[in-house]
């Protein structure tokens, strides 16, 4: 009796170990798979299209909102969602809570994004309400299951950490942005009359952006940081008051930012409006302090200074380039844009919209590249310092974004720069796509290592977050 217990028990055990020893592999394919499809080439094809027409409006606003949003749910989701069941539980000295139901969020995201993907392109058509609330619906139920196994598993040793509550905070934030998707994709798709869709994007579109972009992405990159960073390249640990500063300074310029706008925007309340300014400076000050906080652009032991920190450092660099220029907007707005241009609207499209590309794709997006080129080789076995040296990636990762941003600025004032603009989303890809073949390689040695290697029992943390990984 009690052996024909372990049987029946031990298969299952078995293969939810199994899952979640190598968890973070499907996901980050789905990531590279996203970005190469719905992502950045979707996104270069739009943005060459919109070069060779030198007019923002050629391309339909329904591919834009689901590139948009394919890159946040997607690309970003899925290294968020792979990185965080991979590293988290050994970081905790503890196991994935209910692997196969944590892996399960997976497909349904993947459903999900292309069932949102078909509801965008058939608008205006009526199942394509219908078709966006099932698509939502699936979605947020894939994100309350990260969000359970995520929450479960850091609690379980009872041992906070000064990352936790920014990983807690991104959970909400996931939560709330996966709720309102399709009360944006009403607000935006049908909105009933071109003078209330003009109201709605007014209103919603940056405070929904910034809930995706600073509330799911950068909450948990500044705060996963903060254990990763100083144990994977022997940088400096910030100040007890530092991490204090930032998580509430981030996520309290998310929260009054958002509403300040909003109510700015509805009652037409020029205050309100300065109030959401003052918080955009709380993200410059974090911009530059943080780096400065690891110590990030001085020396590291040779043994530690491998191809992903050119990647991380670089981000860094972005992510101070974004927020500047945020902090600028209304400089721009009423002292550049309107006076050379004679528009008597005091916003600029052009430059609103450079500032998101060097926000996602330099700062984001730099960061996803450079952790994943040091945690998948070590994940499959392979020595990251003899690893193929991605240089090729870095510079035209930042050759395309520095193109985007300078020239769609541009734009505002000649229309020469849509064509150089329009070109640098290919750069981008080629960029992407060698990253991109460099980690399935590296996935690829590491199964191969795999069928080598007896099987082992997969034991929590040894001495670093990175060899954590492998033990």
């Amino acid at each position: 009796m009690i052996n024909s217990t372990i049987n029946s028990t031990a298969p299952t055990a078995h293969t939810e170990r199994s899952i979640a020893e190598t968890i973070y592999r499907p996901f980050f394919l789905a990531g590279i798979g996203t970005v190469l499809t719905l992502g950045c080439v979707w996104g270069a094809i739009n943005l060459l299209a919109i070069g060779l027409k030198q007019n923002f409006s050629t391309i339909s606003y329904s591919w834009i909102l689901a590139h948009g949003h394919a890159m946040v749910f997607g690309f970003v989701g899925f290294f968020m969602m792979g990185f965080a069941y991979q590293a988290f539980p050994r970081f905790k000295h503890t196991s994935l809570w209910r692997p196969k139901l944590a892996f399960s969020s997976l497909p349904l995201m993947i459903i999900g994004i292309a069932l949102q993907t078909v509801a965008h392109l058939i608008v205006p058509s009526r199942l394509a309400l219908p078709l966006e609330l099932v698509a939502a619906t699936i979605q947020l139920t894939s994100v309350i299951i990260f969000a359970l196994a995520i929450f479960i598993t850091t609690r379980r040793p009872n041992k906070p950490e000064a990352y936790d509550r920014f990983v807690y905070a991104t959970l909400v934030w996931f939560v709330v942005a996966a709720i309102a998707n399709p009360i944006i994709f009403k607000l935006f798709e049908l909105p009933g009359s071109r003078d209330q869709l003009l109201f709605n994007l007014a209103t919603f579109n940056i405070p929904y952006r910034d809930v995706q972009l600073l509330g799911i992405a950068i909450v948990m990159i500044l705060g996963v940081s903060l254990r990763f960073l100083p144990h994977a390249y022997s940088l400096r640990e910030p100040s007890a008051r530092w991490r204090t500063f930032l998580f509430w300074g981030v996520n309290g310029a998310l929260v009054i930012g958002g509403i300040s706008f909003i109510a700015g925007m509805a009652g037409r309340n020029h205050w309100l409006l300065m109030l959401q300014w003052l918080s955009t400076t709380v993200l410059l000050v974090i911009a530059l302090g943080t780096p400065r906080q690891y110590r990030l652009f001085g020396p590291v032991p040779e043994n530690e200074d491998d191809r992903g920190l050119k990647f991380i450092r670089a981000a860094f660099i972005w992510f101070i380039v974004a927020t500047a220029m945020l902090v600028f907007v209304p400089v721009y707005n009423f002292g550049i844009y309107m006076p050379l241009t004679g528009s008597r609207i005091p916003f600029s499209h052009a430059f609103f919209g450079a500032y998101r590309h060097a926000i996602t794709v330099g700062f984001i997006m730099m960061m996803i590249v450079g952790v994943s080129s040091k945690v998948v080789p070590t994940l499959s076995g392979v020595d990251v310092r003899r690893a193929t040296s991605l240089w090729p990636t870095f510079i035209l990762l930042n050759l395309g974004n520095m193109m985007r941003v300078t020239f769609q600025i541009a734009t505002d004032f000649t229309p020469n720069a849509f064509r150089i603009m329009g070109v640098s989303g290919f750069i981008e890809v080629v960029g992407l796509a060698l990253w991109a073949y460099e980690l399935v390689r590296n996935m690829r040695a590491g199964i191969e290592n795999e069928k080598r290697e007896p099987t082992v029992d997969i034991r929590p943390l040894t001495a670093t977050p990175i060899q954590s990984f492998r033990n």
